[in-house]
């Protein structure tokens, strides 16, 4: 722990050096930044991705449309995944058609718009349970989910309510969570649903083409992290979701982990309730769970938080730059009180007191 605080030191020095004078050290300025930081990033981004989605409304709810038209192709006997939009292929396991079975015969605006009107009411959903400030629902990866008509919005809210089954059905990677958080009785009746659907749904042609869907999506996907480098990386990352504790680490895993991802997958991990992660998620860049877990692992012990390994402290030098550890540590019990755990069921969480929530 000394070794690793005496490299961190000369970091830490500098950073402080730089921003140790006017204007930066300024407390008005800091109580601005505080305030206002965290919900004017995330509308500027968004408002960006807006923009540019309107420019072309080829890809406005792409995501609803594809899978429907896969799910119709499915059900016509033919393979689901040779479905391309703008060379886009359909790469979701076969449980997710499931799901849209019951809109395929619907005309495809009408299927399309109930899929539009779902996620936008789970993006709502998300907000409302976690108790967030209503800027939340400027979350880039959950506005990308909304403007991608992706059933990704739903899968927070289908946990959070018990419904961890339907959620892992929709985005397999929802096991995960689900795993860490020890909600069997989801993950019992998933695997249930999967045994006895598996002789109507397509996984002979799935495993076989597993290899060419896999590599596709890896193609198409914005956030994809060679899995070398995950692999590499995967004693640290481990650590990492140690130190952050069970509750925290459950929602981080997907970002952090997931090989191929496109943005909105970071909605996974607004239960998470840190402010420092999920602005780092907010990152259209590849690796922005990594480097979220990565910096709230260093944030956590520098704070001497109480989590999996007890009373951990760092260096002063280190905890210094990063803030007051008083008073980020006690707001940072004061919102895990609140974080959802594995009995959580409707009634979730406290607002974030201020941005000092880690």
């Amino acid at each position: 722990m000394n070794a690793f605080g005496s490299a961190l030191q000369p970091v830490t020095t500098a950073l402080r050096r730089m921003f140790d004078r006017p204007p930066f050290n300024s407390p008005w300025i800091a109580a601005l930044v505080l305030r206002y930081g965290l919900p004017t990033w995330f509308a500027i981004e968004s408002v960006l991705g807006i923009a540019v989605a309107m420019q072309d409304t080829t890809y406005l709810f792409f995501d609803a449309r594809l899978y429907l038209d896969a799910t119709r192709t499915w059900l016509a006997g033919e393979d689901p995944w040779s479905v391309q939009l703008a060379g886009n292929y359909f790469a979701a396991p076969p449980p997710t058609l499931l799901v849209f079975a019951p809109l395929a015969p619907l005309p495809p605006d009408v299927g399309v718009a109930i899929v539009a009107l779902a996620v936008i009411g789970g993006a709502i959903a998300s907000v409302r349970l976690l108790r967030l400030p209503w800027w939340w629902l400027l979350f880039p990866p959950l506005v990308q989910s909304v403007l991608s008509a992706n059933v990704q919005s739903l899968i927070v809210p289908l946990i959070l309510i018990n419904g961890g089954a339907l959620a892992f059905i929709l985005k397999i990677y929802a096991g995960l969570p689900l795993l860490i958080l020890g909600r069997w009785r989801s993950l019992l009746v998933a695997t249930g649903v999967l045994i006895v659907t598996a002789p109507v749904l397509p996984w002979a042609t799935y495993v076989d083409q597993f290899g060419l869907i896999s590599q596709r999506l890896a193609d198409q996907s914005e956030l994809t992290l060679p899995t070398g480098l995950l692999l590499l990386l995967s004693p640290l990352v481990v650590a990492a979701l140690y130190v952050v504790g069970r509750e925290r680490a459950a929602w981080l895993v997907v970002p952090a982990i997931w090989p191929s991802q496109q943005f909105y997958y970071g909605t996974i991990a607004m239960p998470a309730r840190s402010q420092i992660a999920l602005a780092l998620i907010a990152l259209p860049v590849p690796g922005n769970g990594l480097l979220a877990l990565g910096v709230l692992a260093v944030v956590t012990l520098s704070r001497g938080d109480r989590g999996a390994w007890g009373s951990i402290r760092m260096p002063r030098p280190l905890a210094g730059a990063l803030g007051d550890p008083a008073r980020e540590t006690q707001s940072l019990h004061e919102s895990r009180r609140h974080v959802p755990g594995p009995g959580a069921g409707r009634t979730i969480g406290g607002r974030w007191r201020d941005a000092t929530d880690c």
